[in-house]
């Protein structure tokens, strides 16, 4: 990962702090996705175009000319009253159940774990994550001075075998850690989906060990396969628990420009996430808020699902059938059963960030996979998202991408 500048006049005046702040490799390529001629299997991009702007536009006339004056204004530090109504809606598709005082709205999904980091990371302390992880939790984690410890996936998710053991053992060195942090749904990077066996098994450790998990749930809605999967916070709450807070965002199921996001958690750290929000940005959008509000009012919103989940299925079909067409032995991929990404291993002696470079030189980007290993593995691994390019450009892309391999391999072979 790129650190910051490096010359800088004003550098004896920072904090410690910013030596733990890191730029995210997936915003920095982000630039790339705004040009025509690249093919961009790098952001996790909604597919906002499926959305029918005519109707937000109803939605926001309607807003300003009933309540502008409120809507214009500073709002509460939790959020939209009304609003968490209906992510209580979204929630219950999903199987979870809660009440509108046990939610607080944020400003996406990062603010989310932004606070979480905030008020309860001391420098040291051990976060615990699936490996590889989603580089924004990474990102905010290290920002607070975190010790971050990976677990190993496999296609199931988090190996609890692997977990059990590194918390006795770190239980029997009396070590801090704060949290467990998992994407279990689709995971970002990975697409693996944690399996009902090993949620229970994770809920179980967390209660033995008297820890927090931290489930992060932006895609579950986004499946393209198979039934839902119970999330671990209602395996908790079924169970009586209080060992999971919930994060989730409208991102991926509305569109992230909105920058709105949730956390359900129990009052005491709600508290504390409040005064979180106070001490930074004072409030969420109020005006966003209430633009979602009506979104999720409308019962089209679940039209929308379906669209995204029949745009989104099709798109992963094309690349998942491209690679299995186009890409050497030797390389293998994970087949995700939903949300945006898929996993892709290359030989051990290939380095996905330089082949990055070839990459983009041929007008093809993704995210090199040590962007999501805490530790700086995963050289030869790399994240491609299916969800932003149509097919036929994503038939293209991967073409590309495997000349290039298959061209680097041949030429690893040519000096051995």
């Amino acid at each position: 990962m790129s650190k910051k500048i490096t010359f800088d006049y004003w550098k004896h005046l920072y904090s410690n702090r910013t030596e733990y702040m890191f730029s995210s490799e997936i915003r920095d390529l982000l630039s790339l996705s705004a040009r025509p001629d690249i093919i961009s299997f790098s952001g996790g991009l909604p597919e906002v175009k499926a959305l029918s702007f005519q109707r937000l536009e109803r939605y926001i006339k309607r807003i300003l000319k009933t309540n502008g004056d409120i809507s214009l204004q500073y709002g509460e530090s939790e959020g939209y009253y009304p609003l968490k109504t209906k992510l209580i809606e979204v929630m219950k598709i999903e199987g979870l159940d809660t009440v509108e005082e046990d939610i607080i709205t944020t400003t996406g999904g990062q603010q989310a774990l932004d606070l979480l980091a905030k008020i309860f990371i001391n420098p040291g302390d051990i976060i615990i994550t699936e490996s590889p992880a989603y580089t924004g939790a990474l990102n905010s984690f290290r920002s607070y001075e975190a010790k971050i410890i990976g677990i190993p996936q496999d296609q199931n998710g988090i190996d609890t075998s692997i977990l059990e053991k590194k918390l006795k053992e770190l239980g029997n060195k009396k070590a801090r850690i704060k949290f467990i942090y998992l994407v279990p749904n689709f995971s970002n990077p990975s697409g693996v989906t944690l399996s009902l066996q090993r949620r229970k098994k994770v809920l179980e450790l967390a209660k033995n060990y008297n820890i927090m998990i931290l489930e992060d749930n932006p895609y579950g809605m986004l499946r393209y396969e198979d039934k839902p999967i119970p999330t671990i916070k209602e395996l908790d709450s079924k169970s009586g628990g209080h060992n999971v807070i919930y994060i989730s965002t409208l991102s991926k199921l509305f569109a992230p420009g909105f920058r709105i996001g949730w956390i359900v958690a129990p009052h005491p750290i709600l508290e504390n996430i409040i005064l979180g929000i106070q001490s930074s940005i004072l409030c969420v959008s109020t005006f966003s808020q209430r633009i979602a509000y009506e979104y999720f009012s409308d019962p089209s919103w679940r039209d929308n699902i379906d669209e995204f989940i029949k745009i989104y299925a099709k798109r992963k079909d094309t690349m998942t059938r491209a690679l299995k067409e186009n890409f050497p032995e030797g390389t293998s991929w994970s087949t995700p059963k939903g949300g945006f990404f898929i996993w892709l291993k290359l030989p051990h002696y290939l380095n996905t960030k330089e082949i990055l470079a070839d990459a983009v030189r041929n007008n093809v980007a993704y995210v090199p996979g040590s962007a999501f290993y805490a530790d700086g593995k995963g050289t030869n691994e790399a994240r491609l998202a299916f969800c932003t390019e149509n097919t036929e450009r994503i038939e293209k892309g991967i073409k590309i991408l495997a000349d290039i391999i298959k061209e680097k391999i041949k030429l690893y072979k040519s000096f051995k």
